[in-house]
């Protein structure tokens, strides 16, 4: 008898992808709530061939030796920083996640943090609501035309960032690792550049990186505090891609600088709550829109299946 153990409830209710699942497995087992996910996962043990989770759920080796008949992971994400990889591909066990099928997503929240930065929305409707009116607003939006951005990354997202940007005649500095792997960034008329120069001329800095321990902590007190006065940063990656205690300190210490982070976790973090409307925080549903999520479970589930055929 097949079983899989699905995490996410709404991957059932994809109609195309419940189908498919109850025609390659016998059982489907459903966690009862998120928190207690991995646990009701062991507690199958061998009895699971797959399991669909999502980004809460950590599988690491601990959780693997558990399910000795475990075939496939489908990890209804494009990050893989909540698997430990290594373990997976070393027991044999397939890994499938969602790759690309929520760029376009990510990049038009990543633009609308921007937007909103930019043209002080957050305080607009403050002052708004308050009855000040355009009195209760300490800074003046700006135009978007003109400013330089900057985008760390030049995968996928990124990508999508910078098509979304043509319009707005803003002038794109891309850093990434390998430029010489991504002639397509020239194609957008963005140019390839360091992260000092990055952080020392963008108004704008929008971070597009999968958290890896080369990237952790990589922005860090040093290359912020060289941004220039009123830029604003985007995070719609992962937060530890901050260094978040150097983080605080800068953003403290410059009050003209403005922050959106889209992701888990961030209401206990010191800055919240010191940098008020400077700060913009969402939790990490940038890529989870109604048609990302769809068109990204559609993948896993094919892909988990695709294993047993």
């Amino acid at each position: 008898m097949k079983t899989v153990f699905v995490v996410l409830p709404n991957v059932l209710e994809n109609e195309a992808a419940a189908e498919k699942l109850h025609q390659a497995f016998d059982r489907i087992v459903v966690a009862s709530e998120r928190s207690v996910a991995v646990s009701e996962l062991v507690d199958l043990g061998s009895s699971v061939d797959a399991a669909v989770v999502g980004v809460k759920e950590r599988i690491d080796a601990s959780v693997l030796d558990k399910l000795p008949n475990l075939r496939a992971i489908g990890s209804v994400s494009a990050g893989t920083d909540h698997i430990d990889v290594p373990a997976v591909q070393s027991r044999g066990v397939k890994l499938v996640t969602s790759g690309n099928a929520n760029s376009q997503s990510v990049a038009e929240h990543a633009l609308a943090m921007i937007l909103c930065i930019v043209k002080r929305l957050r305080e607009g409707h403050a002052a708004s609501l308050s009855g000040a009116d355009r009195a209760g607003m300490v800074n003046a939006p700006h135009e978007f035309r003109g400013m330089n951005v900057g985008i760390l990354g030049a995968g996928a997202t990124a990508q999508a960032l910078l098509r979304l940007l043509q319009p707005f005649g803003v002038n794109v500095l891309v850093w990434t690792r390998n430029p010489a792997s991504h002639p397509e960034i020239l194609e957008y008329g963005a140019e390839n550049s360091g992260l000092d120069k990055i952080f020392g001329t963008c108004n704008v800095v929008s971070i597009h990186l999968p958290l890896t321990d080369e990237t952790r902590r990589m922005v860090d007190g040093r290359l912020l505090d060289k941004l220039p006065k009123n830029a604003c940063v985007v995070n719609v990656a992962r937060k530890d891609i901050f260094d978040l205690g150097q983080l605080t300190e800068t953003m403290v210490d410059r009050p003209d600088l403005s922050l959106a982070v889209d992701d888990f976790g961030l209401a206990g973090e010191d800055f919240v709550s010191r940098l008020g409307d400077r700060f913009l925080v969402t939790p990490h549903v940038a890529g989870v829109t109604v048609e990302a999520e769809r068109a990204m479970q559609n993948i896993v589930v094919d892909g988990v299946i695709r294993t047993f055929e």
